[in-house]
């Protein structure tokens, strides 16, 4: 990081260099490329050449942001995580079940890339580690985990992880045959009585 000084305050401020700024976005577009090609086709059909073309790099530079098949998958599935919870920090119940709606709406946008990475086996792929959702569950369900054994709690922020997931969303489309919209009414529902709300 270079550091760059702010007018306006007379300190330092740190931004990223040319050269980190180009590299990220060659990373995006990478990301980019193997998401538009997993919507298209099946992932084992999607080779680190077709990815390269697609993003308009050459396999070198492909290479140096992603030294495996298995490392750019992990990034795509890191991405379509953040992409759906970009600007959710549930504090409470009320707002986990409020932003819901929102989470669904932004997985069922991605859908063919969702449902590839939930299909993947579990070895090939890295999908966005519960490590990272916890901490978001566990700050929304503060009072009510606090209310239960610890055997209890944990039960219940399994359950909550799961009805969460676009997995829950995916089976209550295809099982049911019910919309977005009604499969986040159903996990908020869901949320609220596994909560004993």
């Amino acid at each position: 990081m270079e550091r760059a000084s702010s007018p306006a305050t007379g300190g330092d401020k740190e931004r990223p260099s040319l050269r980190e700024q180009q590299r990220a976005v060659t990373r995006d577009r990478i990301i980019s490329a193997l998401g538009e090609l997993v919507e298209t086709k099946h992932p084992l059909e999607v080779t680190m050449a077709a990815v390269a073309e697609q993003a308009g790099v050459s396999e070198p530079t492909l290479y140096r942001h992603f030294a495996t098949k298995r490392n750019l998958f992990a990034a795509l599935g890191s991405d379509l995580y953040k992409k759906a919870t970009v600007g959710v920090a549930p504090s409470s119940l009320d707002e986990l079940v409020a932003v819901l709606p929102t989470v669904y709406e932004r997985f069922a946008a991605m859908e063919g890339t969702v449902r590839w990475n939930l299909a993947a086996p579990r070895g090939e792929v890295v999908r966005p580690p519960s490590a990272e959702r916890l901490p978001i569950l566990r700050d929304a369900l503060g009072d009510v985990l606090d209310e239960l054994s610890p055997e209890q709690a944990e039960f219940l922020l399994r359950g909550v992880l799961l009805l969460t997931a676009p997995t829950s969303m995916l089976y209550w489309q295809d099982y049911l045959g019910i919309t977005v919209d009604e499969a986040a009414a159903t996990a908020s529902w869901l949320l609220k009585r596994f909560a004993g709300r």
